[in-house]
């Protein structure tokens, strides 16, 4: 049911459609794109409507910039000409400074980074609820971000603007390097002969329980493992198997051992085996 209040969307990628489709229930929502084909597809199906930017802007009581890192302040120059009375962007990298032109013009910005993954449309839309969204920015329109997170049924916390950079960075880790390690880890099966299907098949429950000791206990608990143990011999004979392997695949196997290492030690793992498992991390495979 709508509030009476319009949100205007900027953009209709991944992120923007996922948010039109799921705030449509709240609020009037229009969205913009520089396709206009690609805005009247974004509110096929809901209830929203698409509009040139410059319609948007002067119908919205809050803007969502939703676009590519690279185009996010050029869209604010250009949405600088306008009068806007809230403005928020979705980028957890470049936080509320990248609307520097608006803020210059006394709009309120703000940062709404919704902590979740959106491979596409729908599948943003899915998992959306109950996830958190960090926020920083201006008073007002920090306001707007704690009324579109109960829309979206979401959290929000604060984040230093001045730390965005980390704060994005240990996104990017829990998000993006995950689907590489599994990759990883998929493509190591598969030299030892296991189909790729399989593989993944059979990763899922062992990510899915070691993703659920991490969240819930002491990581110092959580690891097991060789390097966990101290056993030199096994990490040795890990990276023995590699030799035909990508660089880069056994770079990350050393890359993530010499964390884990240190993490074994703050468990206990006396001085003498930690030692042993660094020099069997450094050896040539």
């Amino acid at each position: 049911m709508s509030q009476g209040l319009t949100v205007g969307i900027v953009g209709a990628g991944s992120v923007g459609q996922a948010l039109a489709r799921l705030l449509a229930a709240d609020f009037d929502v229009i969205v913009t794109s520089r396709s206009g084909a690609r805005a009247a597809a974004a509110v096929a199906g809901i209830e929203a409507r698409a509009a040139p930017l410059e319609a948007l802007a002067r119908s919205s009581d809050c803007v969502i910039v939703a676009v590519p890192d690279r185009a996010v302040t050029e869209v604010a120059a250009v949405l600088a000409r306008f009068d806007l009375a809230a403005a928020l962007q979705t980028s957890g990298a470049l936080g509320p400074a990248s609307l520097a032109a608006l803020r210059k013009r006394g709009v309120p910005c703000a940062m709404f980074h919704p902590l979740q993954t959106f491979p596409t449309p729908d599948a943003g839309a899915q998992r959306l609820p109950g996830s958190l969204v960090g926020i920083c920015g201006d008073g007002p329109a920090l306001a707007w971000c704690e009324r579109l997170a109960r829309a979206l049924r979401c959290n929000t916390f604060s984040v230093a603007e001045d730390r965005l950079a980390q704060y994005h960075a240990a996104a990017v880790l829990a998000s993006n390097c995950v689907v590489g390690l599994v990759d990883a880890a998929a493509a190591l099966m598969e030299a030892a002969g296991v189909k790729r299907t399989d593989a993944l098949r059979g990763l899922r429950p062992l990510l899915d329980a070691s993703l659920e000791n991490a969240s819930t206990m002491e990581a110092t608990q959580a690891l097991t493992g060789p390097i966990a143990r101290g056993d030199a011999v096994t990490v040795r004979r890990h990276l023995g198997s590699m030799r035909n392997s990508p660089i880069p695949l056994v770079g990350l196997y050393r890359a993530f051992g010499e964390y884990l290492l240190d993490l074994a030690q703050r468990s206990g793992l006396p001085a003498s085996e930690a030692a042993a498992v660094r020099s069997a991390l450094s050896e040539e495979c």
